[in-house]
């Protein structure tokens, strides 16, 4: 065989082994990428005392995270890839440059999008399994991205909302929630009666479930005069995303309490 075709048959080989190494390299970090962040995180993360809290900050930024470092390792192993085969790179990298500050100005929104989604990431203002409410939309969060965030209402049906179209945030997993209860009963009833009934529910309620109530209740007595009933309002300040249900047990215990009470609720017609 010539000296010459030994040699490129050299050069071949030395630059498919090349290539082959950075594929199995760029595979390799993306194969243990979400155990290596998850690690990283969990580690920074000691100043969160509550661990579940902690767990819903690392699965937020975990995918993303994933994503960006995916992007990236796929960039760099193409360019030398691209190096191996005799390409030069930085003609292509210069170009794509020009046409991402020329897509820039004609893609605001999705700009807007990203900005948005880096800094719902960086303020921490949702993380995934959060339960809460953008607009007209109640749900669980499902996933957070640069460019949408993910919601599961309780229907069922998965939304994407746009990063950019999320201007104001109402997050029941943050700190406390309110159970606010309210209740009408005829005029002709004994309202101190049934006030007394309302802070025996309370009362037992809280003793029999600690960690859910945070405060003693608070009982407004009358709070509206309507057309055929008083109404009462009972308030518990609860722990994050638990007044939806703590609201049903507390209505089933007053229905079951002001029955053996004798007081009538009376519903507004």
């Amino acid at each position: 065989m010539p000296e010459t075709s030994v040699s490129i048959l050299e050069t071949v080989l030395i630059r498919a082994l090349n290539i082959a190494i950075i594929v199995g390299v760029s595979y390799f970090i993306l194969s243990i990428s979400e155990r290596l962040i998850r690690k990283i995180l969990s580690w920074g993360g000691k100043k969160y005392t509550d661990r579940r809290e902690l767990a819903r900050r690392v699965n937020t930024l975990v995918p993303l995270l994933r994503s960006i470092l995916k992007y990236v390792v796929i960039f760099f192993a193409a360019i030398l890839i691209l190096r191996q085969l005799g390409v030069d790179a930085t003609a292509i990298i210069a170009g794509a440059g020009i046409v991402g500050i020329a897509v820039g100005f004609g893609a605001q929104t999705l700009v807007k999008d990203v900005l948005t989604g880096f800094f719902l990431l960086l303020e921490d203002s949702i993380s995934v399994g959060d339960t809460v409410q953008i607009g007209d939309i109640t749900g669980t969060v499902e996933d957070i991205g640069m460019r949408v965030t993910r919601i599961r209402p309780f229907s069922g049906a998965l939304i994407v909302v746009p990063n950019g179209e999320i201007s104001r945030i109402a997050n029941y997993n943050r700190g406390f929630s309110r159970a606010i209860v309210e209740v009408g009963i005829a005029y002709e009833a004994d309202i101190d009666q049934a006030i007394s009934v309302l802070e025996e529910v309370a009362e037992k309620y809280h003793r029999e479930h600690p960690r859910r109530i945070l405060e003693p209740a608070t009982i407004h007595r009358i709070v509206r005069l309507d057309s055929s009933r008083v109404v009462l309002r009972l308030v518990l300040k609860v722990a994050p995303n638990e007044h939806w249900d703590v609201e049903r047990d507390i209505l089933y215990l007053i229905k079951k309490a002001f029955d053996q009470e004798g007081i009538k609720i009376v519903i507004l017609q």
